[in-house]
């Protein structure tokens, strides 16, 4: 704040004020006037002058009319030059397109200042006209007069004003200052009242001066009423600072036991405190903190870029609102230390709005925030491999078909899946699986490192690797790379050590791709054709590809499929198992899935099964035929058959088809023991251990097994010891022609003894001729099924 007596000592008083009000009163009265009286005579000056210039012009037009038709310009030249010499014109100018000549009268000296010249803005008149004689036009004349004497009149009279002006100011001054001294006593005194008052004697009061005016008799008379009431205030006051300060302590008691830091600045952004939390995180104590601007005991700072940030409380004080400190902040302390911390800063506003001081507050963040990274970690990370996820390798995948269709860059999407894999997870558990997981994927992060490759782990044993920026054969040598280092990779567990093999699918982005959908089906399907040649293959997607193709082809039947399930138009048939034995007389039958196309027609389940199996829709096969089948049977007890279901692959590796089988069976009433399930011996041996599980599970309920396709697996008999199954369904592929094939007829034998000996009985499948059927009942095979005996029929729902 600002020293009372400088503000005495700087400005001016009740005295001069009025002096100098008065004084600029009269100088504008004279400026007034002056103007008032000035412009009229200025403009009836310009205006005599101009009206000179004309009547010269018409006299000089005059005056050479007759040489200028006789075109004697010499005439013209010396009655122009007489006239000018004669009447003092400033100058005169003839000219016509063969001649131009002028006379000129220098412009007489005068004694006014040229600022006034300029002030009045006096021009000097210009008349100019054609001589025209007879309608013909002669020339043209042009004729400028002095205004110097004009200018020189009109200062004459200008000083003489203000001559008059002058004497009247100083006579009212000299009057006025009289009455000001004699009124203004009183105002003295009370000055020197009140500036008693302001050194501490509060019982100074205002004497009453005689022959002061009203107005300031009775400002004294309130002036010491209010000093009487001041000094009753003065004590009021002392009484409420000592409560003021226990108010104080309490609150810096409070503020120091509060689990936030503290830190509160005068309005300048100096620290008058910091509270122990403040401490704590500053790393200063209060006394050192003390006088500090707040962004040396807080130097903040970017924990991503580790740039400086501006400090909130200088801002809150500088704009005089709240402001919160954004995110990624960290105090950075000068032992080194880094805290995140978040904040909020606030000014001390004073009654009017102004700005008294400042307070920051903020708390430690450090263990927060990084619990909020590790959870965007974990959104966008496999947690297994610490690669980056599905969901981040789509928005990847996004980015870059934009790119490629908005910049017409590069990109090349692969499609990883590693074969073999699923053999670690069934010889050595799971935990051999993660292991291995994390172990080849450091393998692949590490060759797949670079600026514009990403390679995520988009579920199970399957990866995605993009390339932008890259173009398609720089992108396969980099594979091959990858997928040489795969297979030099060896897996050791308990004494067990594997070689993996890896397929790969690629494709190239191009602009006409609709969305990342496309990239990945394209991709998977080249992927899969990889896989199918053996593995350890690497396919590139062609459109024309007839492999691929095809699989483009079980991809359009995933939609159909999905439309069918929707319009109901999936039906069963069966077809029936004859029994060779004349012991057994209850009827068995298959139960056959068939699908009725839009137009009508029933399609076989070879056209849209390998698609289901391809795309993970077989357990919704599985599962559709078990629930309408159960119902088929709870509804008709007049059909006393026994039926077979077929189950897929994925069914058997699902832990919850046992439980699902059961809760249907649980809904319907017949007898379980006419249901058995027959599973293909290549699903069974790739999911032993579930399928082991599932037939014991439902073995108890009295439920078979038939183990289909036997035969076509490797190490078939191995397995079958592990199988409780009651059937063994010989695979048609042996069956057809065994009668003059001697290989196929010793393998069907060998497959029928071995089934007996075991306990099993067997059945022999795809029968189509009479001598087939024949060389079966010689061999003493339990059920035959085939088109010869039964063509598979709808089941009579009716």
């Amino acid at each position: 704040m600002s020293d009372p007596q400088s503000l005495r000592n700087t400005h001016y008083s009740l005295h001069a004020r009025i002096l100098g009000t008065v004084f600029v009163l009269v100088l504008v009265m004279y400026l007034v006037a002056l103007a008032v009286l000035g412009l009229p005579l200025t403009e009836r000056a310009q205006q005599q002058l101009d009206v000179g210039a004309e009547r010269e012009l018409g006299a000089i037009m005059t005056a050479i009319q007759d040489q200028a038709l006789l075109r004697d310009y010499p005439a013209i030249e010396q009655a122009i030059h007489a006239r000018v010499d004669r009447f003092h014109t400033l100058n005169v100018r003839f000219a016509t397109r063969q001649v131009a000549f002028e006379a000129d009268t220098p412009s007489e000296l005068h004694p006014y200042p040229a600022w006034f010249a300029t002030l009045v803005d006096i021009r000097a008149p210009r008349a100019q006209s054609e001589l025209v004689v007879g309608g013909a036009s002669y020339g043209t004349v042009s004729v400028a007069l002095d205004d110097a004497p004009t200018i020189q009149g009109l200062w004459v009279l200008a000083v003489r004003f203000t001559v008059l002006a002058v004497g009247s100011l100083i006579g009212v001054m000299l009057l006025l200052r009289w009455l000001l001294q004699v009124n203004l006593r009183g105002l003295y005194a009370l000055r020197t009242a009140a500036r008693a008052i302001e050194s501490g004697d509060f019982n100074a009061r205002a004497s009453l001066v005689y022959g002061s005016p009203p107005e300031v008799r009775d400002t004294q008379l309130m002036f010491n009423r209010m000093a009487d009431h001041v000094s009753r205030l003065i004590a009021a006051l002392g009484h409420e600072h000592d409560d003021l300060l226990v108010e104080k302590e309490r609150l810096r008691v409070t503020i120091e036991s509060i689990a936030d830091a503290v830190v509160v600045t005068d309005a300048e952004g100096r620290i008058e405190f910091l509270n122990p939390r403040a401490e704590a995180l500053t790393g200063f104590s209060s006394i050192d903190a003390q006088g500090r601007q707040v962004s040396e005991v807080l130097p903040l700072a970017n924990e991503q870029s580790d740039a400086p940030v501006a400090n909130p409380l200088e801002q809150a004080l500088r704009r005089n609102r709240v402001v919160e400190l954004g995110n990624h902040t960290v105090i950075r302390r000068q032992d080194g230390a880094r805290i995140a911390i978040s904040d909020t800063a606030a000014p001390i506003r004073s009654s009017d709005g102004k700005v008294q001081g400042g307070v920051l507050v903020f708390q430690d963040e450090s263990e927060r925030r990084s619990l909020m990274q590790r959870l965007a970690w974990q959104a966008e990370r496999d947690p297994l491999t610490g690669l980056w996820n599905r969901r981040m390798m789509e928005d990847k995948l996004t980015e870059a078909l934009q790119s490629v269709q908005q910049e017409a860059r590069h990109g090349i999407f692969c499609y990883i899946d590693l074969d073999r894999f699923k053999l670690v997870n069934d010889t050595c558990g799971h935990r051999a699986g993660d292991a291995l997981l994390q172990r080849l994927t450091a393998i692949m992060a590490q060759r797949a490192e670079g600026k514009n490759h990403y390679l995520a782990r988009l579920g199970g044993d399957e990866f995605g690797l993009l390339f932008v920026d890259t173009a398609l054969p720089a992108a396969m040598d980099h594979i091959k790379g990858l997928r040489d280092e795969i297979g030099r990779f060896r897996f050791e567990w308990d004494d067990k050590v594997f070689r993996l093999g890896v397929s790969f699918g690629v494709t190239e982005l191009h602009g006409g791709m609709i969305d990342i959908g496309e990239i990945l089906a394209q991709a998977d399907t080249a992927c899969y054709h990889a896989k199918s040649l053996g593995g350890n293959a690497i396919q590139v997607y062609e459109k024309t590809h007839p492999a691929l193709q095809k699989i483009n082809d079980e991809m359009q039947w995933v939609g159909a499929i999905t439309k069918a399930f929707e319009a109901h138009r999936f039906v069963l048939y069966r077809q029936q198992k004859v029994a060779l034995s004349p012991d057994v007389a209850t009827q068995h039958y298959e139960i056959l899935l068939r699908l009725r196309g839009e137009d009508g027609a029933i399609i076989s389940p070879g056209e849209f099964l390998p698609a289901a199996e391809r795309y993970g829709l077989a357990p919704s096969f599985d599962r559709w035929v078990i629930r309408n089948f159960f119902a088929y049977l709870d509804t008709h007890p007049e059909d006393e058959a026994s039926y077979a279901i077929n189950l897929s692959g994925r069914s058997l590796s699902d832990p919850g088809t046992a439980e699902f089988i059961l809760d249907e069976i649980g809904q319907y009433h017949f007898d379980p023991a006419r249901i058995s399930f027959e599973v293909t011996e290549t699903a069974a041996i790739d999911s032993l251990d579930s399928c082991e599980k599932l037939i014991l599970a439902l073995k108890s309920r009295g439920i078979q097994f038939a183990l289909d396709d036997f035969g076509k697996g490797q190490s078939s008999f191995g397995y079958l010891k592990r199988l409780p199954v009651a059937y063994l369904k010989i695979d048609g592929d042996f069956v057809r022609g065994m009668d003059h094939d001697r290989e196929k007829l010793a393998i069907v034998k060998a497959m029928h003894t071995l089934g007996h000996e075991l306990g099993k009985q067997t059945i022999a499948e795809q029968v189509e001729t009479e001598a087939e059927l024949a060389s079966l009942k010689k061999m003493g095979v339990d059920f035959v099924q085939g088109y010869l005996l039964h063509r598979p029929a709808p089941l009579p729902v009716d």
